[in-house]
This record gives C-alpha cells, structure tokens and sequence, in this order.
C-alpha cells in the first residue's frame, strides 16, 4: 500500500512558510521561505506515492530541514490529508474504479479500495422515470454503477437502491416540485426515514397546512370550562382541516421544473447513495457540519431551489431530540418546528417587536414573550400550535412541560371551589421578580393594577393580575412570589404587545414548568445575583409542585398529536371538564401599590 497526497489537498506559499488546505481542515507552518522548496519535493513524492514505512525523513538531512519536514509530514496526518491506496490506483486495471471515481474515492474516502469494493459489490435500482430519474442515472453510471431502471408512480419522484451482497439495501427518496426539489437520507428497512408526501404537502402549501395535518380533530362537544390565560372562556373549537391525502407530484412530466432542478436534485439523491454504500460521511450531514450554524445539528433533508439556485440542509423530526438537558432539547425541538422550508410553524422571529422589559416574537399571527429572545420564540411557536389544537388541550416542549400547564389550568378553572387563603402584599411583593415585573406594568405601562394572590394549598399558590374588573393574567406557581411575578410577566407582555399594534390570542401560559436556560453555577460578575437569571430554576421542583396540584384537581389525560409533531419531543395533554362552571370573583378595580415595592428598586 502506498500513501499519497489527497488529491483535493493544496498548498500556498506565504511570506514564512506555506498554507495546506483540505476539504475540512488546513493548517499553515512556519519557519522560513525555504519551507516551500521543502514542500514542492514532498508534494512530488507523495503524487507518485509512497510506502508508510517510508515517509520519513530521510537520514543526513541537516537537523533544521529533518525536523521541519518531520513537522510537515505529522500536520498531513493529523488533518487526514494523506490516504492509503494500492498500487497502480488511478490507472486502468481489473478490479479498479475509473480514473474519475478513484480521484473522488481517494479526495473522500478514509479507505479508498474498500470503498470501491463496496461500491463494485452492490447491484443498484433506479425507480423513476423522466429527467430525474435519468439525471440519477446518468450519475451512478458515471460513478462506475450501472443501475437497473423501473417504473415509478410520477416522473417527480424517485426512489434509488442499493443492494449489498451482505447487509440490508440502502434507499435514498428524492423529488422534484415546480420551484423545488428534495432529497432524503439513505434508509435500511426498519429505520425511521422522512415522509416524502409530507415533505411535499410542506414544500407546496407551506407550514400552517402541514400543521393541520399534525393536530387531532377537535371534539364534537366542546370541552366546558376549559380557559384561556387571560381569564376567559375559551371559544368552541373550530373543524381543522382534514389530514390530506398524499399531494400529487407537481410537475409531472417535466414541463414545469427547471432542467437545472432535475439535474440537480438527481445529482444529489445519487450522491447520498453511493456514500452510504461506500461507507463514507453523508454529504448533506458532513456540509451541515462545516457551517457554523450547522455543528452538531444532524440535519438530514436537502432542499434544492431553482430561483436562485441554492441548496440549503435541513432537520427533519424522526425522534425525539437528545440531550439530557431540557432547555437543549427545547432549543433543538426549536430548530426543527420553526425550519425556515420544512417547519411545522412559520419562524419565530422577533422581527420588529419590541424586546425591553419583555422579549416578544412571532410565529405567524401568534405572538410569544418570555424573559429572552429564545425563551419568547419557544413561548411563541408552542402557542402557534395550541391554536390548533381541540379546546381544552394544551401543548408543551415536554412531558413535564405540558403536564404542569394542564394542572395549572385545571386549578385556575377549579378556583372558586378550592378553599384558599389571602396572600399578604408583603409576601409576594418581597419577590424580586415580582417587584420587577410590578413596576415594569404600572410604572413604565400606566396599567391600573392589581394584584390578588391566594395560598390554595400548602406548596401552591395562585396570583391574578387584574385592571378594572378584568383578568389580566393569572399564574399557579409554588411560591406566592413566583406566582405573582410569573402574573405579572404575562400581564407586562400582553401591555406591550398592544402598544406594539399585537394582540394575544390564546397563548401558552408562562410557568415554572418550562424548560429555561441555566445560568453557570458561579456569577460572571461579582454583583450578579441569581435572581438576574430568573426564571431559572423554578422547574427543579416541578414534579413535586405536579404531585401537590394533583392532589387538589384531577390530573390531565395524554393528548394525541400527529407522528411529526410527536417526533420534535413536543407533548400534549387535555385538561379534564370541571365539575361545574367556577363562581365569578369580583376584582376591585383601584390601583395598589404595595409599600414592599414602593420601597424596593426596579431590579
């Protein structure tokens, strides 16, 4: 076997020494101008090839020019630009890949010959017919793999297969639409893979009709009692939209899709499946990788777009995310929900919202809030899809998430026949959080507030935030402090949400369940106090606060929700009827500003 240089490695010289790039990494040495005449010899040898044993430096070299190739030849390892072939490798021969194929295997592959020997071994299938399916043609045979070709049920859609003579068969899906194009990760039978139809229905309608498709249909009877964060009943359920049938292919036939869209499109489904087979790094994971937005993302549908030409890499849920910290998962269940092409909601975004004392953003018509810019496009894509969702069922990141907001819910309906006792302003107010949110509402809002906080049981407290004989907004938190900040929060977004020209519709309620960003054990600054991070930490006693709210309301049923929405780790539960419509509770409507917070600072 014999070493040779990538064939996608080049190098520079530079005022000191020379620059090495590859396809993923490069590195620059230094040491002088002769470093270059080092390189040109080293770079000859190592087109030709040279065996293992033999890449050294050679003896009765002065030490400086020993050690500086010595430095060369380690940084070539190191950043995988040398690679292992056997001889005669690139020249015709039996049993070896044409010259085009090897120069590919040999810039990619970490085995070159093995790679081709997979590739050699398999017998390949091209279901399909019309420009794609002969665009993916045309590439295999390119690549030295002359594919068996079968019908298909439209010419936009294709599906390619390998068969190994050992292993289970790999098959990439990819296909074309009028101003777009798609192409799947390989799958073996019996993995979870992509759904073509709803990557299409996703591709042609856009994500509000693919979340349709996702949420059960509403119940015939609406649920009684079941109210929104502001206080109110919630309206009847509307009929959604029915789950669609498979979205016929556009495009049929080719008239509509660009040329360039096949080729494309074909191209790259052919690509992905001769890397799988080759045992080599996906194309569309390996490119998600070298972005920097993609590191660590694992997206795996590749989207083409004809006006401009551009491919783009995307998520797409076929399990729940990983990691075991819940604000990680959050994020990444994000990422996946709010997808720019293949999202089930439009993308959060902040927009031209404003975002001090409260983050705000926007998924569609629905508009979130939280204390940051992640926590608001997380508050805000949760509540884009509970409006769609029966009334009575609530929708949260996780489990645990949407269990707490449906206790909570059921307590705030079951209020009135809860016994409770009065919260002394001085007890809420004492919370820095409330104190904060407070002043942000009745100071810098001119809201007419008032606070009403009650002790329902020992370990759960209720707060409502109310103007002029009108709920605000309401919060079931462990603390009475937490309670009435979290109140407050909701009431100071919704205030500056309609200076801003939007209004809430029925989102999800803030509460300690949610998963929240964790701050560092330690302060980055001295004068930074825990309570700067809020509302961190409030879900670490989430499952025993759920324990003692289940002892005073009936716990909450699962919900189902469709197989992608399910996939992104996104959980619903229904909120069960109440025995009887809660009493209503006159809120006086004066203005109170408690001495606590009269006293204390806006922090």
């Amino acid at each position: 076997m014999l070493l040779r240089l990538r064939p996608v490695v080049h190098a520079t010289p530079t005022p000191t020494g020379l620059h090495v790039r590859g396809w993923t990494s490069s590195f620059t040495a230094e040491g002088g101008a002769g470093l270059w005449r080092l390189w040109e010899r080293l770079s000859v040898l190592l087109a030709d090839g040279v065996p293992a044993a033999e890449l050294t430096a050679p003896a009765g070299l002065p030490e400086p020019v020993a050690k500086a190739l010595e430095l060369i030849i380690a940084q070539l390892r190191e950043h995988d630009m040398l690679v292992e072939v056997p001889p005669g490798w690139g020249s015709p021969g039996p049993g070896l890949p044409p010259a085009r194929v090897a120069a590919w295997l040999e810039s990619a592959a970490a085995d070159p010959a093995r790679a081709w020997e997979r590739l050699s071994g398999a017998a390949y299938a091209v279901r399909g017919g019309g420009p794609l399916a002969e665009a993916a043609a045309r590439a295999l045979a390119a690549a030295g793999c002359h594919p068996a070709t079968l019908p298909g049920a439209t010419p936009a859609d294709l599906e390619l297969t390998a068969t190994p003579p050992s292993g289970p068969p790999v098959t990439v899906r990819a296909g074309c639409l009028p101003e777009a194009g798609y192409a799947l990760p390989p799958t073996s039978p019996g993995t979870p893979a992509p759904d073509p139809a709803a990557i299409r229905h996703r591709l042609l309608h856009g994500p509000t009709s693919l979340l349709t498709t996702q949420t059960p249909p509403p119940p015939t009877t609406p649920t009684p009692g079941a109210s929104a964060p502001g206080g109110a009943t919630a309206p009847p359920p509307t009929p959604s939209t029915p789950a669609p049938a498979a979205t016929p292919a556009a495009g049929s036939g080719g008239a509509r899709v660009p040329e360039v869209l096949w080729a494309l499109v074909g191209g790259a489904a052919a690509h992905r499946l001769l890397c799988a087979v080759a045992g080599m790094p996906d194309p569309v994971e390996e490119a998600a990788a070298r972005s920097p937005e993609g590191v660590g993302r694992g997206l795996s549908v590749m989207v083409a777009k004809a006006e401009p030409l551009a491919v783009t890499h995307h998520r797409w849920p076929v399990g729940e995310p990983a990691g075991a910290d819940p604000w990680e998962r959050a994020a990444a269940m994000l990422e996946v929900l709010g997808d720019p092409e293949l999202g089930m909601v439009a993308p959060p975004e902040a927009g031209e919202l404003p975002q001090v004392p409260v983050s705000l953003a926007a998924c569609g018509e629905a508009v979130g809030f939280g204390t940051g810019l992640e926590s608001a496009r997380l508050h805000a894509a949760l509540s884009a899809v509970r409006s769609a969702l029966p009334a009575g069922t609530v929708v949260g990141a996780d489990r645990l998430h949407a269990r707490g907001l449906g206790l909570r819910e059921a307590v705030h309906r079951d209020l009135a026949d809860l016994p409770g006792t009065a919260v002394g302003e001085g007890e809420w107010a004492a919370d820095p959080a409330a104190r904060r949110w407070w002043k942000a509402l009745t100071l810098r809002f001119a809201v007419p507030a008032e606070v009403e906080v009650v002790r329902v049981a020992e370990g759960v407290a209720h707060a409502r935030v109310s103007a002029a004989g009108r709920t605000l907004a309401w919060a079931v938190e462990p603390e009475a402090g937490t309670a009435a900040a979290f109140a407050l929060l909701a009431a100071t977004a919704a205030a500056q949400a309609r200076a801003a020209g939007r209004e809430f519709g029925d989102p999800v309620v803030p509460c300690g369940a949610a998963p929240v960003w964790a701050p560092p054990e330690e302060p980055p600054v001295p004068w930074e106090t825990r309570s700067w991070f809020w509302p961190a930490g409030t879900r670490d006693g989430e499952e025993r606060f759920q324990a003692a709210m289940e002892a005073l309301v009936p716990g909450p049923e699962p919900a189902p929700l469709g197989p992608l929405l399910a996939a992104t780790g996104l959980a619903a539960v229904t909120v069960p009827p109440a025995a009887r419509a809660p009493a209503a509770v006159a809120v006086p409507a004066a203005a109170k500003v408690p001495a606590a917070v009269r006293a204390g600072s806006v922090a």
